[in-house]
């Protein structure tokens, strides 16, 4: 896949649930849990602003060669890994409700889409 579309795919996924967490936190996460206490509020509004911040990254790198390119496309990857790994271990630790496995499909085609794209910028 080429960089720039997986920069814009990463972009528009990211500022999606960004958006979604920032302005309604409770119907994006409050399935996981019994109660929405104030904490769950603040920690989804958080993300959904850090997410945020990475679509608005990824979009204004679309165009990015070179060694920027590449640190973009290793630091989209890492975060795909990284999520993949601790939600499975929350999950198989009952900490997360298995509903919650579903959120790592995401991870796994963000994951596939970084890896292909840096694949091809090493190829270039």
């Amino acid at each position: 896949m080429k960089p720039r579309l997986a920069l814009t795919i990463g972009a528009v996924v990211a500022g999606l649930f960004g958006l979604g967490l920032t302005l309604a936190p409770e119907p994006m996460v409050g399935g996981f849990m019994n109660a929405f206490p104030t904490e769950a509020e603040v920690l989804s509004r958080d993300l959904g602003v850090t997410l945020l911040s990475l679509g608005v990254l990824n979009w204004m790198t679309r165009d990015a060669t070179g060694p920027a390119l590449r640190g973009v496309l290793v630091g989209n990857l890492l975060i795909q890994v990284l999520e993949i790994v601790v939600n499975g271990i929350e999950i198989a630790a009952d900490k997360l409700p298995t509903a919650a496995a579903g959120g790592l499909v995401v991870h796994v085609v963000l994951g596939g889409i970084f890896a292909s794209a840096l694949m091809r910028r090493e190829r270039v």
